[in-house]
């Protein structure tokens, strides 16, 4: 009985040596080297003692490829001892693999194949600066922009910069002017503790945005070509990490000055929480970048979270101290120390949080870094188009694929009330819509308590009409998708209704929960009967609604219009009204309001909106329709001649 070792060497007679001792006497070929080897004994075959074909007989194996420069030729069957085309030169043998018919024995090399064998320690190792430079050499070293192209688009930044910023200045200025009048104790109380609301809710939104885009986050260009190299990802990552904690420094900074002195303090305090504001944005950051190389995401969800109600219970003693249901007295010592300590705690945070996420920043999965740069990507594509619509399904796309699966859920009902189910459905889907709608409830109530009452109204139904857009998926789904609407037996005003009715709901808790802002508390508020505040709180939730129901059913640009000549350039005429969609809705119902009007007139200009939004007005709609009546007008005239 043959051993393992005698059968493998019967397999494969090439890997024995000359004399079939199973010695291994020189250099064995790989399969593709062995096929490579140019028949040298075919040819001298032909003439000797040729080795027998498959068929048997002297017939020579003829040569496994054409060589270059030579046409195909018409096969022609060879007899007896024909003379076989020349071999190819070893150079055309090694670039062409030689195909081996069937059957047919492969001759042994008369030489040794030399192999070539690289060892990982004999190569170089690749330093990450050098392919951080030729990438920066390709972006920018085949630049095909002029000078004074580069110029005039830097004008245009800084003027864009300085106008808005003058803008933002004259607003808060005349909002500190405005504020300033409410000067008993009540009112200044609150407005001290609007910097601790500040602090908490920035953080929760550097948690939030951290969380949506990673924070570190690389294109897909860059996660293609570099970070599947084989190299270290911690210096090309760096970078990132540290431009992501200065950007929420500066967000931070700019926060903590923009409502610090609507609060009316002193310098020093102005300083100290403006600081404080900014390292803890740039903290909650590195935080965030922390828990990315550990690919954690559920610790700066639940952050964020904390973050929130930290805010809105600070925000709720801002409106007891305001009311005068509750008093606090802090020196300003005290504050001053207190803001002191918050800056400390951040700053050390930030320190052993930029630590830890440095260490880990080779442990950060390429696809996420990819998602998060597509996902900038594809924001900052929407922003430029000032689509928002774009910007709201990217990011829901964004957080469906985060989520990955749901549970499935059967549908009820019959008619109309299905589709009331079905939006149910969706809402019980996303457990946080709700509840952050009815957290803006506190929106009114702090503006009052600010002597701001006069914008309440405005202020209350932005709020609504931000936080229920995400109510409304459903609907938008149905007006995008026109196909899909007319595969219902409804109509276009009974679908929006069933799909409103949910939202609607919501809204309605939300005008009953803040009619007491609209009555009128603290020092300095617009006191109103409680009939007519009921009325005005009402009338502000339904303006939130109708935003949400315009900016929803809104469709998108379309830049296939006649452009519009204009000294900032051509551009459809829908653009420039994209923007304020939804706005626009809330300011028009709500402007009787403002000017001292009666409440009534708003639920004129309600109603009027609503048949408009919600009666499946559509003047596109209503053209195909006559365009097409025409149509069929005019066949039968055709018919009766």
């Amino acid at each position: 009985m043959s051993t393992p070792e005698e059968q493998d060497r019967q397999q494969h007679p090439l890997d024995g040596g000359a004399d079939g001792d199973g010695t291994r006497d020189r250099v064995d070929p790989e399969p593709d080297a062995v096929a490579a080897v140019p028949l040298e004994t075919a040819g001298t075959a032909s003439t000797g003692g040729a080795a027998p074909g498959p068929g048997g007989g002297d017939r020579p194996i003829p040569a496994a490829v054409t060589p270059k420069g030579t046409g195909r030729k018409k096969k022609r069957r060879s007899t007896g001892t024909a003379a076989a085309p020349p071999a190819p030169t070893g150079d055309e043998a090694l670039t062409e693999r030689p195909l081996v018919l069937d059957g047919r024995g492969i001759p042994e090399p008369t030489e040794p194949v030399p192999v070539t064998t690289v060892r990982a320690e004999d190569c170089e190792p690749v330093d990450e600066r050098e392919l951080l430079r030729l990438m920066k050499d390709w972006r920018k070293g085949r630049a095909t922009r002029k000078l004074g192209e580069m110029l005039s688009d830097a004008y245009v930044m800084v003027f864009a910069i300085l106008l808005v910023g003058a803008m933002t200045v004259n607003v808060v200025l005349q909002a500190q002017t405005t504020v300033s009048n409410c000067s008993t104790v009540a009112c200044t109380s609150a407005r001290l503790f609007l910097p601790w609301a500040t602090v908490a809710l920035g953080a929760a939104l550097a948690l939030s945005m951290a969380r949506l885009f990673g924070p570190v986050l690389a294109s897909s260009a860059e996660g293609s070509w570099l970070m599947s190299s084989p190299v270290p990802r911690a210096r090309m990552l760096r970078p990132r990490l540290v431009t992501a904690v200065l950007i929420a420094f500066a967000v931070g900074l700019l926060l903590g000055v923009l409502v610090t002195l609507l609060s009316g303090t002193g310098a020093r305090e102005v300083i100290a929480w403006t600081l404080a504001s900014g390292l803890v944005t740039a903290a909650m950051v590195a935080w965030a970048a922390s828990q990315q190389g550990l690919d954690r995401g559920a610790p700066t969800r639940w952050g964020a979270r904390l973050f929130s109600l930290v805010g809105l219970a600070v925000l709720g003693l801002v409106v007891a101290l305001a009311a005068g249901w509750t008093s606090v007295d802090l020196p300003g010592a005290a504050r001053l120390e207190i803001a002191a300590a918050v800056a400390g705690a951040a700053l050390l945070l930030l320190l052993v949080s930029l630590v830890l996420a440095n260490r880990r920043l080779d442990r950060i999965q390429r696809l996420r870094l990819m998602s998060g740069g597509s996902l900038a990507k594809g924001l900052s594509g929407a922003f430029y188009a000032l689509d928002l619509g774009l910007i709201h399904d990217i990011v829901v796309e964004r957080r469906a694929t985060e989520r990955g699966h749901v549970r499935a859920m059967r549908g009820s009902g019959t008619g109309i009330g299905a589709l009331v189910v079905r939006e149910l459905q969706r809402t019980l889907r996303t457990p946080t819509a709700v509840p952050a709608v009815l957290a803006t409830v506190i929106v009114p109530y702090a503006v009052d308590a600010l002597g701001l009452a006069t914008v309440a109204p405005v202020l209350g139904g932005v709020a609504v009409f931000v936080t229920l857009v995400p109510l409304t998926g459903g609907l938008r789904v149905l007006t995008r998708n026109g196909g899909l609407a007319r595969t219902l037996p409804f109509s276009t005003g009974q679908i929006r209704l069933a799909t409103v009715a949910v939202p609607a709901a919501v809204a309605l808790v939300w005008g009953l929960a803040s009619a007491a802002a609209f009555v009128g508390f603290g020092d300095g508020a617009t006191v109103r009967p409680v009939g007519e505040a009921l009325l005005v709180s009402l009338v502000t939730a339904a303006a939130g609604l109708m935003g949400a129901v315009r900016w929803t059913t809104a469709k998108p640009v379309n830049w296939s219009a006649p452009m519009a000549s204009t000294p900032a350039g051509a551009f459809p005429p829908g653009l420039i009204t994209a923007p304020i969609r939804g706005f626009d809705m809330v300011l028009l119902i709500t402007a009787p309001v403002l000017l001292g009007a009666s409440p009534v007139w708003s639920l004129v200009l309600l109603a009027i909106v609503s048949f408009v939004l919600l009666g499946g007005f559509n003047a596109e709609e209503m053209r195909a329709t006559s365009e097409q009546q025409k149509r069929e007008l005019a066949k039968a005239k055709a018919a009766r001649r």
